[in-house]
């Protein structure tokens, strides 16, 4: 196959990463960038260079552009009616993740891509993680016998800016269960290796609670000079053309802008075969990682994303080894977004299979609303309850 013709869809900060990825590549082909904040793709385009075309609406620029592969990268929310037509034109197509924040709309997906015949890529970029490609590989292999637990946790610093993003509203991300805690919930339906059961969770905003004390802009408020949470004082320009057109203001006050989310939690998921897990989410440390421990009958794995190394545990005989990753874990996603790219662009060209597709994907968004409606209604929540079809 000549390069491949690929468009990229959605022009907020992984959208503008993205086609930025995309331009340096020599296999891959940059032939479109579309937002519906059109002055967002127009900028990125400019700073690109090379007169790639711009589009606000994705219908014109499926008429107008020939292309290979769509990449969408929009807000959670929009997925679903970027990825079917696309699906539809017969164009291979990246998702970001999650999925969807709905069943239904996961659905839609899903169908969309049996008829396309299977031409849809989940980009669950962890799973392409050195550290957690190891654990996934050591499990594979029996090096832990059976599994009975999973923990994972995350401590996300820069999680603090989701209450001044859309990520803030459940409107557009389903809520801190789904845009942010997709990615450990599919890894521990990954790790699990076994369907889910039922959901408890329980989470909290009372770090990032409103303050009497505080404005809603950054800009306004007597605490600025002081405030460790505040904005940076200039916005990016894609932050700025946002504002613009009537979007969020760059320096929504943490605590006081409009939010229907959480600043921690965790959540606990019994799977089949007396198989349970943990997950807990922080977006108040002052540090971010992932660590992950999973735990079988004949030992135990111990990782984190940022190390260049994870510990097996065996129990009889007792023994620990330190196995190196042999790989980068410190570009971005523990050194995942790289090997994510290239696993697409191989699908594309038929080298490789997709480590998620739809259907599979669709899991993580199943446990994230069976998280959210635990923590809102204080009990356990069947899967049954969510996706019947998936039970």
């Amino acid at each position: 196959m000549n390069r491949i013709r690929t468009a990229v869809v959605g022009i907020g900060g992984r959208g503008s990463y993205m086609a930025r990825a995309v331009a340096a590549r020599q296999d891959v082909e940059l032939v479109a960038l579309c937002d519906r904040l059109v002055r967002k793709a127009q900028h990125v385009a400019g700073e690109i260079g090379g007169d790639v075309p711009v589009f606000e609406h994705f219908e014109d620029l499926l008429a107008a552009v020939d292309c290979d592969a769509v990449m969408v990268t929009t807000s959670d929310a929009h997925h679903a009616e970027i990825v079917v037509p696309a699906l539809a034109s017969g164009k291979f197509v990246f998702c970001e993740k999650p999925l969807e924040t709905t069943c239904e709309k996961c659905r839609r997906i899903v169908e969309a891509d049996r008829k396309a015949g299977g031409r849809t890529f989940v980009g669950f970029n962890l799973r392409y993680a050195p550290t957690y490609v190891k654990v996934r590989d050591l499990i594979d292999h029996g090096q832990i016998g059976d599994v009975l637990t999973v923990q994972a946790d995350e401590f996300y610093n820069g999680g603090r800016t989701y209450f001044r993003r859309w990520n803030r509203l459940r409107s557009e991300g389903g809520g801190l269960w789904i845009t942010k805690a997709s990615h450990d919930f599919d890894l521990l339906a990954w790790f699990a290796g076994t369907p889910a059961r039922e959901v408890y969770a329980t989470a909290a905003k009372t770090y990032y609670a409103p303050r009497s004390d505080a404005a809603r802009r950054c800009r306004d408020c007597p605490l600025e000079a002081s405030c460790p949470d505040r904005a940076p004082r200039e916005p990016t320009v894609l932050q700025r053309l946002t504002e613009e057109a009537g979007g969020s203001p760059y320096d929504l006050c943490l605590f006081n802008a409009d939010s229907d989310t959480f600043d921690h939690g965790i959540a606990t998921v019994a799977f089949d075969a007396a198989v349970f897990a943990t997950y807990t989410c922080n977006v108040v440390a002052g540090f971010s990682d992932r660590r992950i421990r999973v735990s079988g009958t004949k030992g135990a794995i111990d990782g984190k994303l940022s190390g260049g190394s994870i510990v097996l545990r065996r129990r009889d005989p007792s023994a620990v080894q330190e196995i190196p990753l042999g790989a980068d874990t410190s570009s971005g996603h523990g050194g995942a977004d790289t090997n994510v790219l290239d696993g697409f662009f191989g699908f594309v060209r038929g080298e490789n299979e997709p480590k998620c597709r739809p259907a599979e994907a669709m899991t993580a968004v199943v446990l994230g609303l069976a998280a959210t409606r635990a923590g809102d209604e204080h009990r356990v929540v069947p899967i049954e309850e969510i996706a019947p079809s998936a039970s």
